[in-house]
Order: C-alpha cells, then structure tokens, then sequence
C-alpha cells in the first residue's frame, strides 16, 4: 500500500499494520478446525526450510521430501499432500487478514498531503499565484476514465469479499470477538470456484468494486475539485468509469448478448442500490415542510429500480436530477439551505454515474466482423445487391468506395437456428441491444465499439454499416468507432487507415455529429507477443505521433486508449494518469 515509507512514516507502518497482523495472527492457532495448530506451528520451519533450500540450489522435490522427513517423517506421501494444502490455505488467509489490517489502518496510512497528492496540489495552487486559472483552465479540455477489465483469477468470491468487508470494519474498532468468528468462517468458506465463472460472474466481481470502492471515491475526488475549481457542466465530470466484462467478446468467447444485457441491467440496478443508501441519509435530514412530494417520488424511483426493477426500464437520470433540484429550491428559499451539502451531493453523484454506472463497451475482432458483413451481403440479401466475392476481391480504396451504408431492420435471434454461425447472430444482436441498452440507460450507458485486430478503414466502415442494418439510421448513430491497432505492422499503418477514415465522406459526417472527436486504442497484448516488449512500445510511441499529425490536419480532437495494469484493490485503487502533448486536447483512458 506504502512505497517509500521514511521516519515516522514507517513507525507508523510498524505499529498499525505489522504489529497488528502478528497480534491477530495468533488468532488463526486457535481455530476449531482439524490440524490448523500444526499446520500454524510449521509453516514458519517450512518457510525457513524452503529458503535454505533455494540459496543451496536444491530442487522444489529435494526441499519438500527433507522438510518431512526432518519435521514429520511419521506421514505418508498422502499426508504430506494434505499439509500442503493446509499450508496453501493457512497463507490464503493469512494475506486476507494482511490486506484487511492494512485497508483498516488505511486513514492513519495514508499520504494525503505533499507532491502528488490532490491535497499537494491545492495547497501549491494557495501559495502560488495565478496557478489555480492555469490548473483551472487545463481541466477544461482534460478527461480521464478508468476501464475495468476482466481478469477473473486476480479475484476473491464473492463470500469472500463479504467476509473482508465486515473483517475491516471489526479490525477498525478492534473488535476481538468479531474478529474472531469472521476468521473462523473464513476457514470454513471456500476460495475457489467449482465452476468456470460466468462472463456474468466476472462482471459482478468487478461491480462489486464499483459499489464498494469507486463509488464514494470517485464522487468525492470530483466534488473537492468542482469545490476548488468552480467546475460546470463537462468540466464537472473528469472522471468517468469504464466496463469490459460481458462487453468484451474478443477476450472472452462466451459473451453472448444475454450476457451484455444481463451486466447492462446489473450495473444500472447496482448503482440505484447506492443511489438509495443515500437516499435514506438524505431523507433522515431533509424532513422540513414543502419537500414531502419530491422526496417521496425520488424514494420510489431509486427503491423500486434498486429492488423491483422493471424488465424494460426508462431512462431516469434527468427525472431525478430534477426532483433534486426541485428539492434543494425549497431548502434555500424556505428552510435557511440545511442541509443542501446533502442534496447537491445526490445530485453529483448522478450527474456522474446516470443509470448506468459504468460505460459499458463492446469489443470484438474485425475477423468475425467481416464475416458478418459478407452474411447481410449474401445471406440477408443486404448492400443493394453488392456481391460480396466481388467486393472482398476489390483493393482497399475501392472497397470504400463500395460500402453501400444503406439503411434496413434485419431482425435477429438471440437463440439463432442451428446451422446459424452463432458469432454472426451474436453480432448483429449485440447492436440491436446497444440501442436498447442507450433508450433504458441513456447512451453514455454503452457507446463505444471497440475493433480488436484492426488492419484497413473498411474494418470500421463495414461495422457502421452493420449498425445501418440493425435499425440505426446515419443521424441516430450514437455510437464510437475504436479501432484497436495490435500488431507492429498495424501501429505502422495505423495512421495511413486514420486519415482514409477522415477523409472518407461518411465517416467524416458521422465524426461531425459526434462532435469531431476520435479515439484510438494502441498496442495491448499483441503488440508484445509480435515485436517484443522494446520494439512494442517504440512502434506505440511513433504511432502516437504520426496519429496525432494526422488528427490535426484535420481538426479532430484524440484521445488515446492507454494502459496501466494490475487488479484493483478493496481500499484503494491507485492509477497515475500522464497526458501527453500528443493532441489538440489531452485524454487519458485507462483500462486495468
């Protein structure tokens, strides 16, 4: 959690963290469980054992066989297996206690003043002056959003979430006797799964995170600088939270589109769920004369869609934005503002998150987008009669040329007939529930489509063309094309395909609706895999470049898709943002 602790620092450290863990660990040697004091008793020796044995460049096999047979050479092989075991178990629960004392002490931990920090920064903009309009001004064309991906395995259960979350609170008053039944059901609760996790079960892992985490933290770094700065409208919103997990079908081959539906309407009831907690907080306070009507219609709303929810849900975020302001008008004019910090806090919050919570996008290869394509050129009878051998035989320059992006209603089934690729009618589903996901969620709910494996401008051309034969039209499409350049030659003619797309007449039209802006996402794991860590991230690097020329020739505002991995943690997700000068307004997104 601390790196580079120094002084005092590290006393502080010692105190709340070490010493606390080694006063709670004892606790685990007086479980009620079948050989835990013996598993807790040699774990030490073995580690001991273990190291010694490694700086004698011994085999894994030599190290284990001479531990037992020094320790315990009463036991079988068998038994050997199952201590083990245990071990494995006793460390798996000693790191969540590890990580619950650190997250409980995290208050008294962590660093909130100096370089780096957001409380560093307004403390250099009070000394310094003139700085605090330049910072303001910076924040006006700055955005950063923070994409959740899905890495199932860097994940506890969700019991097992459960248990940590009420083992911080107990650790955080000390509560020896909590403590101690929620070590014992720790050992009794599994850290496995039975089963492969659902693309549904990876996204709630992860929505948990949202809930837990995120929600609180995001609001309140956002409030602190509209506070400071005086920051309105998209300047209010610099954070901003993306989604993967039953989007990404490109990572994953089992996102279906029940999936994508299913983590849509989890996402939107998840964040209603919050929504109504502080609800209730608001409503404990706000009991003055004249509001009655608007709180008691708020409370349904955010109760019935964190609880009841209905199967084709509105839009609700300006319903409740209004109410609130409703609300805080009555406060201000008729109650002396008591209490307003509440409602303009409410309000934020859904100013940030609407009902959607996260932004969810949908990611799949160009390989498999392309043959849907040639499906509505031959099986569905789509394109004006373009032959689709004859068109996938045309060089790339006259390909665009060709693209019809004529407009239809091709229906789809979400359980297709058998003979039907399923990939094809995933596909075409998938962008018939984007629009019905925006209609229910609003369209920040899901509006970006993300091209894995991007190699030509047709790649992203066809795609919209296959949104034009989903019931979208040319005005209505809310959606933004992403291609993904992976490999070292994609990087190298990434910015050759860029500027076919700018200047192809149809896609510059749909970039002016969407208010002349482009993102593009580089390198990702194929990058590596192809040229090497070195050669990868220098071919991102000229990318960079020669995409940035080229989106300012032609007036685009770019945002660039970049990195910064590693799984989230329960107490606090640190992320370091870099803009760079690479366009006309700096961006970052983050995907973890």
């Amino acid at each position: 959690m601390l790196v580079n602790q120094s002084g005092s620092q590290q006393e502080v450290y010692k105190r709340e963290v070490i010493t606390r863990f080694e006063l709670y660990n004892s606790l685990f040697l007086t479980l009620p469980f079948y050989q835990v004091k013996d598993t807790g008793i040699l774990l030490p020796f073995f580690t001991s054992h273990c190291e010694k044995g490694v700086a004698q460049l011994k085999s894994p096999d030599e190290i284990i066989s001479s531990f037992f047979k020094e320790r315990v050479p009463e036991i079988d092989e068998q038994e050997q297996i199952n201590r083990l075991f245990r071990f494995i178990q006793y460390i798996e629960r000693q790191v969540v206690l590890f990580d619950a004392i650190e997250d409980s002490s995290f208050s008294k931990l962590k660093r909130t003043t100096g370089s780096g920090t957001l409380q560093g920064l307004l403390q250099q903009l009070s000394e310094e002056e003139g700085l605090r309009d330049a910072v303001r001004e910076k924040l006006q064309n700055f955005s950063l959003r923070l994409v959740l991906t899905a890495h199932p395995t860097q994940f506890y259960p969700g019991t097992v979430l459960t248990i940590i979350t009420d083992l911080i609170e107990a650790l955080r008053s000390n509560d020896i006797n909590a403590i101690h039944l929620l070590l014992q059901q720790l050992g009794k609760t599994p850290f496995f799964n039975k089963k492969s996790p659902t693309p549904v079960d990876e996204a709630v892992s992860l929505i948990w995170f949202l809930e837990h985490v995120f929600y609180q933290a995001h609001f309140e770094i956002q409030f602190k600088l509209n506070e400071v700065f005086g920051l309105q409208g998209d300047a209010a919103k610099l954070l901003e939270m993306g989604f993967w997990p039953g989007g990404d079908r490109d990572g994953n081959p089992n996102v279906v589109t029940s999936s994508t539906r299913k983590v849509a309407s989890t996402l939107r009831q998840t964040i209603f769920r919050c929504y109504y907690r502080d609800y209730r907080n608001l409503k404990r306070r706000i009991t003055f004369r004249g509001v009655e009507e608007p709180m008691e219609k708020l409370g349904h709303i955010m109760y019935d869609n964190a609880f009841n929810p209905d199967a084709a849900p509105e839009n609700l975020a300006d319903t409740m934005s209004s109410l609130l302001a409703e609300i805080r008008e009555i406060v201000v004019r008729d109650h002396h503002s008591l209490f307003v910090t509440l409602v303009d806090e409410l309000a934020l919050k859904i100013q940030l998150f609407g009902c959607y919570f996260a932004r969810l996008d949908i990611r799949q290869d160009s390989r498999v987008l392309r043959k849907v394509f040639r499906y509505g050129l031959t099986e569905a009878g789509l394109g004006k009669g373009l032959n689709a051998d004859a068109y996938e035989a045309l060089a790339e320059a006259d390909k665009l040329q060709q693209i019809p992006f004529d407009e239809a209603d091709y229906p789809c089934q979400e359980t297709p007939d058998e003979g039907t690729d399923p990939g094809i009618n995933d596909t075409l589903c998938t962008i018939r529930l984007i629009k019905q996901i925006q209609a229910q969620n609003g369209e920040n709910a899901s509006h970006r489509f993300i091209i894995s494996n991007c190699q030509q401008a047709s790649d992203i051309l066809q795609l919209m063309n296959l949104f034009l034969w989903s019931g979208w039209t040319k005005e209505d499409l809310t959606i933004d094309f992403l291609p993904l350049f992976e490999t070292i030659n994609d990087l190298k003619m990434a910015a050759g395909v860029m500027e076919q797309l700018y200047t192809h007449p149809v896609y510059k039209a749909h970039l002016a609706r969407r208010g002349n802006k482009q993102m593009i996402m580089l390198g990702f794991s194929d990058s590596t895999k192809d040229g090497g860590y070195l050669r990868a991230n220098w071919s991102i690097y000229q990318a960079k470049a020669e995409l940035t020329a080229i989106t300012r020739k032609y007036d685009i505002d770019l945002t660039f898709f970049d990195g910064r991995g590693g799984p989230p943690h329960a107490a606090a997700v640190k992320h370091t943002a870099f803009t760079r000068p690479w366009a006309r307004k700096s961006r970052t997104i983050i995907y973890n």
